[in-house]
């Protein structure tokens, strides 16, 4: 540095100085908080839940009233974190944002009781919310829910979003349904364990619905809605909804198939001591 002007050695050592600021901020931020130390990540804290968020929570949400302590405290401390750190559009005149917020953020959490990864970091990036039925550009027809696995979106009817909690075991919730299709994507071409074992799981459901005789029965009893025939993804869907919904009648007509989804989702809303791989074999 001999060669240099004692103010281009000051501006040197300011950058220096800097870049070894920014580099113990990220290891302590990231140490800290489990997640990356990005702007986005910053300027959106963990806010605490609200009354009326812990009001749905304990009264609308039938598997939490199962959960142990344990459990509750770690389902509260991820909704806060999906809640605050994942940004909602509203569109039209939705006056209960709040709850329609809670509805969403609580199916997304649910679902990943039993797994280490509940973020959806890959998969959704923001929530679109529509006062009800509202006309896609993408699929050119009306909907009231979808995920848009190209733009990480999640589009729901506030009014649809709502109706899938009123009625606990109708095995029809437009929030469940909708982030398994981004479990779907957030999984792929990872190399964990869990994400792993949740893509093995989406194969053996492919294969299953290709077995005739699998399909034949579904027709007949009529015990998983019709929807989940399209494809392989919006069986995953439709059984998912009966899997939190209904798992004692799940398990009882298709114990087989109840299996595999509570290995893909390494919990049981039966049981909800069950962790796969740890106090219980496949």
């Amino acid at each position: 540095m001999g060669n240099l002007t004692e103010l281009q050695q000051q501006i040197i050592g300011t950058f220096l100085v800097l870049g070894l600021i920014w580099a113990f901020a990220k290891i302590f931020y990231e140490r800290v908080t489990r997640e990356r130390f990005t702007l986005s990540n910053i300027v959106r804290p963990v806010k605490r839940i609200t009354a009326t968020e812990r009001h749905f929570i304990a009264e609308f949400l039938i598997p939490y009233q199962h959960f142990s302590a344990d459990q509750k405290r770690a389902f509260l401390k991820r909704f806060a974190w999906f809640k605050s750190k994942k940004p909602f559009v509203f569109y039209g005149d939705i006056k209960n944002e709040e709850e329609i917020k809670a509805y969403t953020t609580a199916s997304a959490i649910v679902l990943t009781m039993g797994m280490r990864n509940f973020r959806y970091q890959r998969s959704v990036s923001r929530i679109v919310v529509y006062p009800s039925a509202y006309y896609s550009k993408i699929a050119k027809e009306h909907h009231v829910g979808e995920y848009n696995p190209r733009l990480k979106t999640l589009v729901f009817s506030a009014e649809r979003l709502k109706d899938g909690f009123k009625i606990p075991n109708d095995n029809l919730n437009l929030g469940i349904h909708e982030l398994a299709h981004a479990l779907c994507v957030e999984t792929g071409r990872k190399r964990s364990w869990e994400a792993r074992r949740f893509q093995y799981g989406l194969r053996k459901l492919a294969v299953a619905i290709k077995n005739a005789t699998f399909m034949e029965r579904l027709k007949m009893d009529g015990f998983f809605r019709e929807y989940g025939q399209k494809n392989v993804f919006e069986f995953f869907a439709v059984v998912t909804e009966t899997f939190l919904e209904s798992p004692v009648e799940f398990m009882k007509n298709y114990p087989e198939l109840y299996q595999t989804l509570r290995i893909m989702y390494n919990f049981d809303f039966n049981d909800p001591t069950w962790r796969y791989g740890l106090r219980n074999s496949p």
